[in-house]
């Protein structure tokens, strides 16, 4: 087998092996009730009241895993089961989510750049896959030039996510803590739970990495002969 490979193999080892620790982290401490007994929802508009984002609205998402802040309209999306539900799970990903709401209000400068790139980004993933097995099958410069670009653009996208997720784990944990949402114990449990979701976002840069690279020693070979 060509060692190349080994660039979209063992990133896409590590990913699974990202999901499944996520999925076990998850799963444990969703039987952890938070020792208020408040829910997600609940939580969410202590924290963007105590940080005096009113504006802020909270609706209800779909899809598993569907939590997510929108800075475009300024709203906070939590699943079923993260806003009903009382355990340490839900408050960990409720405080992520606050924390990108924060980041948005006080303009942090990834936040930001990210917030600019997702739109161009979104347009041109779906063309990704067509643009790369285009210049691949048929050698066409102009479609493997525009592989590059479009994979190095997702490269940068992944990289510059990886500070504002940090960045909003760190915040949810000093909320949950400082606003008296969540014990000592519990700020611990939420930890574990947000660095076990802080490593799909690793393994997701190194598989964008190992596409990119694969895709420059591809191009390299088809060049050279």
């Amino acid at each position: 087998m060509n060692l190349w490979y080994l660039l979209l193999i063992v990133p896409a080892l590590l990913t699974w092996y990202a999901q499944a620790r996520v999925r076990r982290v998850y799963g444990k401490h969703s039987e952890e009730e938070n020792s208020l007994g408040v829910t997600g929802r609940e939580i969410a508009r202590a924290l963007l009241d105590r940080k005096g984002l009113d504006d802020v609205t909270i609706e209800e998402a779909s899809g598993r895993l569907g939590d997510h802040y929108d800075p475009e309209s300024k709203t906070l999306r939590l699943t079923e089961d993260v806003a009903g539900g009382r355990s340490v799970t839900a408050a960990s990903i409720v405080g992520h989510e606050v924390g990108h709401a924060v980041q948005d209000a006080e303009g942090y400068r990834f936040m930001r750049l990210r917030t600019r790139m997702s739109g161009v980004v979104t347009q041109v993933a779906q063309w990704s896959s067509l643009a790369f097995v285009g210049g691949m099958l048929f050698g066409i410069p102009l479609l493997m030039g525009l592989s590059g670009l479009i994979l190095a653009a997702l490269l940068i996208f992944t990289l510059v996510t990886l500070p504002v997720e940090r960045d909003a784990s760190k915040r949810a944990l000093i909320m949950l803590e400082d606003f008296g949402l969540a014990s000592p114990g519990e700020v611990k449990s939420a930890n574990r739970v947000l660095r076990a979701a802080a490593l799909t976002y690793v393994t997701a840069l190194g598989q964008r990495l190992g596409t990119f690279l694969f895709f420059a020693a591809m191009v390299g070979a088809a060049l050279a002969a």
